[in-house]
């Protein structure tokens, strides 16, 4: 059952991809290259489009003969329809560029819908805080609509190198497939296959030199149902085993994400003298670009773009481990671990930073130097 579960949408997404890369080349909708970006030529945007739609046709097909989809029929629409509704916001932001502030209050509607449908972080609230009586729906309203909107944000984040953010999620899926299975939670064990099929063939197309890229609209639909689909995994769990562990799954682009903001936000208090201080310009630099990723930290010290995937994929893979084998562990021990993990996180980044900050200094020194005078002409005789 799960080879099918794996089979049928990676090869629908075989057969999708190269029909949605031809359809997008062919209306335009293709991102072109310049200003930080990586990519030398004009590459197809809409690749969410073919992920969904090999999930979607893969389900469909898959129903008749599989009573595991037929059973979990209801719960795999409702996450099909969020996921929707995602795509379709990511293809507005792809097509038209939506400010930062109304994408994100869209996010958060998606999310309340669905926390309202059923999908919602629920159990015991982890050390001191269980005195706050974690069943209390307010509570649980915060964490699920927060945890959805980080989640999404943050592998839409991360998609900025080709194969980057499709690949690290394969590892996630699979990794979550696999806790969902220990837990004995049927609908998301055929959600993360079902993804991960559909990407492991999209990644065909989209490692580097990418012919298509995810977009916005694909990669807020993967960070949606990954939030989704490791939340439904443990969602009768404690909450140190329901949060932490996938945190530590999706570790990397969680980490990229904390960074970003930070150093975005950072960055806008040092110049708000200027400016005044008001939210909706503290939200406008939170989700401005910039090169200060880890993709491109790692690239900006002279990595190719194979080398940073190789190294990233495996710092992935290492946290997705450590996720899985440490699910086990009492909640004090797991947020020690968590919170651990992050400030040497932090710490390693800021040692990046200041890397590439030194190597950048030497190249802008090498740059100024003037070229050597080259002799020419014929020594004198003597």
């Amino acid at each position: 059952m799960f080879a099918a579960i794996l089979i049928v949408p990676w090869l629908l997404a075989l057969l999708l991809t190269p029909l949605v890369i031809r359809w997008a080349t062919a209306r335009g909708w293709v991102d072109h290259p310049g200003g930080r970006k990586m990519h030398d030529r004009p590459v197809a945007i809409l690749g969410g489009l073919a992920v969904y739609g090999a999930m979607l046709g893969g389900l469909l097909l898959l129903a008749p003969f599989l009573a595991p989809v037929r059973e979990g029929a209801a719960e795999l629409a409702l996450l099909m329809t969020g996921g929707g509704a995602m795509l379709a916001l990511g293809l507005l932001d792809d097509l038209r560029d939506l400010a930062p502030v109304r994408k994100l209050a869209a996010q958060t509607a998606v999310a309340v819908a669905t926390w309202a449908v059923g999908f919602r972080a629920s159990g015991e609230l982890p050390l001191a805080a269980e005195a706050l009586a974690w069943s209390a729906p307010v509570l649980s309203f915060v964490i699920t609509v927060g945890w959805i909107v980080v989640v999404t944000n943050a592998v839409n984040l991360i998609d900025g190198m080709d194969g980057l953010a499709s690949g690290i999620s394969v590892i996630a899926m699979l990794t979550i497939f696999l806790l969902a299975f220990d837990a004995g939670a049927t609908v998301p064990v055929i959600g993360t296959l079902i993804l991960a099929g559909a990407l492991a063939a999209f990644l065909r197309f989209n490692l580097p030199p990418a012919r298509i890229f995810l977009g916005d609209a694909g990669s807020m639909l993967i960070g949606y149902l990954t939030a989704v689909l490791a939340l439904a995994s443990y969602q009768k769990a404690p909450t140190g085993v329901a949060l932490i562990v996938p945190l530590l799954v999706i570790g990397l682009p969680m980490l990229d994400t904390a960074l970003a903001i930070l150093r975005r936000g950072i960055g806008y208090l040092r110049r708000r003298d200027d400016e005044g201080f008001h939210p909706i310009r503290v939200a406008r630099a939170v989700f401005s670009a910039d090169r200060g990723h880890i993709h491109h930290l790692l690239q900006r010290t002279g990595l190719g773009v194979p080398q940073v995937l190789a190294v990233l994929y495996g710092i992935s893979g290492a946290l997705a481990a450590l996720g899985f084998y440490t699910r086990g562990l009492g909640q004090l021990a797991t947020w020690s671990l968590w919170l651990s993990l992050l400030a040497v996180g932090f710490a390693l980044l800021r040692l990046l930073e200041r890397r590439v900050e030194r190597i950048e200094r030497q190249r802008a020194r090498a740059d100024a130097l003037p070229a050597p005078v080259q002799q020419t002409g014929q020594r004198a005789a003597g």
